[in-house]
């Protein structure tokens, strides 16, 4: 079970420096925009769950100029940290997505890009999103799979015995858990992806300044020493690539389903392929 208040403390710390280190939610926020944007709906109102500093809330007022935005976030320095041009006609909510203060089927699309991983009880979160939307209502979510973080993961068993890497769901898992909860037709898929940094200490950095910190069960609770850091860099540098840089596997899961009988039809002729260029600082692929 992870620890929520290690996880809202994280993300407090990280809120002020958070849009300059999130290339990588940055990208696969785009990615899932993009998917929407491949399904025909008019919602008269759309729930950004886990909004973070606003960015796709903007986005989604713009795809949908006639629906009502709402976004909800864990914590309160990340919806008081976005930008000014955020801040215009955006209801705010600082809630646990596994206890929204909204009314039963109020909502007709939950976006929800890069959250699902940080709650302790995702189960309860998928029911929560079923309870408060429509019949039919879209929810469209991104969140990490189990090879994220594998070679940080392989690099820590080899400097201590405690926990550092988050469990993350596998793709089928999520499917079960969103049929459990009661959703319909649901459809996930999963993309590989894979950045490169020049030094251990950008990458702890970008997951600092995300929000991400270690909130496992068995974490350590005491302070890393200095020959735990060592060990943990040199298994890292073990893994470089020719060009001595160190790679960062990245699984991200791409889920969509309904809350209804009913569906929607996709744009004819649409399809889901997405280029990387958009992609700035550290050097990312795609398998």
């Amino acid at each position: 079970m992870l620890d929520q208040t290690l996880i809202r403390r994280g993300f407090t710390r990280a809120a002020p420096g958070f849009d300059a280190h999130d290339f990588l939610h940055r990208e696969i926020r785009e990615r899932l925009l993009d998917r929407l944007a491949a399904i025909r709906i008019e919602p008269v109102r759309v729930l950004d769950l886990g909004a973070g500093t606003g960015a796709a809330g903007a986005a989604l007022a713009a795809r949908f100029p006639d629906a009502d935005v709402l976004a909800v976030d864990l914590t309160h320095a990340m919806l008081t940290a976005w930008p000014v041009p955020n801040l215009p006609h955006r209801p705010r909510i600082c809630a646990d997505a596994a206890r929204l203060p909204l009314p039963n089927q109020s909502i007709d699309v939950i976006f929800s890009n890069l959250m699902l991983h940080h709650c302790p009880d995702p189960d309860a979160v998928l029911a929560e999103a079923r309870r408060v939307l429509k019949h039919p209502g879209l929810f469209t979510f991104t969140t990490f799979g189990p090879n994220t973080l594998i070679e940080l993961g392989r690099a820590w068993a080899t400097a201590d015995r405690h926990s550092h890497i988050s469990p993350f769901a596998d793709m089928h898992n999520v499917g079960d858990a969103l049929i459990r909860a009661g959703f319909t037709e649901p459809v996930i898929d999963s993309q590989i992806l894979t950045i490169t940094y020049e030094h251990l200490d950008r990458l702890i950095a970008d997951l600092r300044y995300t929000g991400t910190c270690n909130a496992t069960e068995h974490r350590n609770r005491g302070l890393t020493g200095r020959q735990t850091c060592k060990r943990l860099r040199a298994a890292y540098t073990a893994l470089a690539d020719a060009d001595g840089r160190l790679p960062v596997t990245i699984e991200v899961i791409f889920g969509i389903a309904w809350a209804g009988e009913a569906r929607p039809p996709r744009t004819p002729g649409a399809d889901f392929e997405f280029p990387l260029d958009r992609l700035v600082g550290a050097r990312m692929h795609s398998k």
